[in-house]
């Protein structure tokens, strides 16, 4: 297990003996962190930023080269990707507005020269447009609200020339098509995707208050479902990400997923915060529940009434079983899944609150080149990490 270290001042991160505090930079609330080469992508929560690109050459001193700012006021583009010289944003209408909106969907920006991004295209999706999604070299594999559905279904797009667009398929769960005449699923909008892993020619969702599923992409132009596992009942947060690892343990193939905690807990506060589980996954259409893992109150100094506590997020890539997962008030934990039922707490990263903020609200993480760590905060702040492992 990782060793403590003490506060750096009354106010400073802490950390696992085995992780380095290199930078912090004060931007305001950030939700996904892209890295490619020497160049980080933030996506921001709450606007008028939309986007930043920043040069990290020097991990102790980033230098902010431009933010894209919302077209629209009610937009937010909290999510971002990038392969090569294209990046793709979403734009999405927050939460809480009260207009009506026109805005829901992607853009696509040719970055050959990262100072000054070119959009390339927008492309609306529906309602409330896109909120998280995937994307390779020639498509995109997005989480959106549609016409004629309930909730946010999986949309794909190819776009081998970004100007152009094209939508190929559909993926939803029954009860959401109810243009189509289905039966509507008792839990509304809460039935819906929150995102999908593509990983070979499969996909791994993320799907709310329903649980976690296994798309079969073998023909893109037809996903189908390969099998489910609902976490509701006992689970009380909604379902987040679901990830595999790509390489098998023990001869078995295992994925790891997240419930993410509702800033309000809706009258479960004395409850088992939002947890990550294991699943071994070896017959997709037979998903088991190994291990559900936990991080304790006592393990950061932020927590009690009123916090968010729980789980969140994965570095959507996994080396060697280790997986870097986000912790809202519990900092960034460093977990080594190479024992799937008793997962290893290698290190762990507490970042200090931004500002008017009673606890660190940690959102997003990636990683570079060099194995260095780049974490965002839902309400303010970034910070550059190292792991000596």
């Amino acid at each position: 297990m990782s060793e403590a270290l003490p506060l750096m001042d009354d106010s400073g991160p802490m950390g696992s003996a085995n992780v380095k505090h290199l930078c912090r930079m004060g931007l305001s609330g950030a939700g996904q962190v892209t890295i490619e080469g020497n160049t980080a992508y933030l996506g921001y929560m709450y606007g008028p930023e939309g986007t930043s690109i920043l040069d990290i050459s020097d991990p102790r001193d980033p230098k902010l080269l431009t933010t894209i700012m919302l077209q629209n006021k009610q937009s937010h583009s909290h999510k971002v990707r990038v392969v090569g010289d294209i990046m793709v944003v979403n734009s999405e209408e927050r939460p809480v507005t009260g207009q009506p909106y026109d805005d829901g969907g992607f853009r696509i920006y040719d970055i050959a020269d990262k100072s000054n991004p070119k959009l390339i295209h927008f492309q609306k999706t529906f309602g409330k447009g896109v909120h998280r999604f995937d994307m390779d070299e020639t498509t995109l594999y997005l989480s959106t609200e549609a016409e004629g559905f309930v909730g946010n279904i999986l949309e794909i797009y190819h776009i081998g020339d970004p100007a152009k667009p094209e939508k190929i398929s559909q993926w939803w769960m029954p009860g959401q098509n109810v243009a189509a005449g289905e039966e509507p699923n008792p839990l509304g909008r809460e039935h819906r995707l929150h995102h999908a892993l593509r990983c070979g020619d499969q996909m791994y969702a993320g799907c709310w208050g329903s649980g976690y599923a296994i798309i079969d992409i073998a023909d893109i132009t037809k996903p189908k479902t390969l099998g489910t596992y609902d976490v509701h009942p006992p689970a009380l947060e909604p379902s987040h990400t679901f990830l595999k690892i790509p390489n098998p343990i023990d001869g078995r193939v295992i994925a790891i997923a997240t419930d993410e905690e509702r800033s309000n807990r809706r009258g479960d506060e004395d409850e088992p915060h939002a947890p990550l589980y294991v699943f071994d996954v070896t017959d997709p259409t037979n998903m088991l529940l190994i291990h559900t893992h936990h991080v304790s109150e006592e393990s950061s100094p932020y927590h009690g009434t009123g916090i968010r506590f729980g789980a969140h997020q994965f570095r959507e890539t996994i080396d060697n079983n280790v997986a870097f997962v986000t912790w809202f008030a519990a900092g960034l934990r460093i977990l080594d899944f190479s024992t799937p039922e008793q997962p290893e707490e290698l290190g762990y990263f507490i970042p200090v609150p931004g500002d008017r903020q009673m606890a660190p609200q940690t959102n997003d993480v990636e990683m570079d080149h060099r194995g260095l760590l780049y974490i965002t905060d839902k309400a303010h702040g970034f910070d550059v990490i190292e792991f000596s492992g």
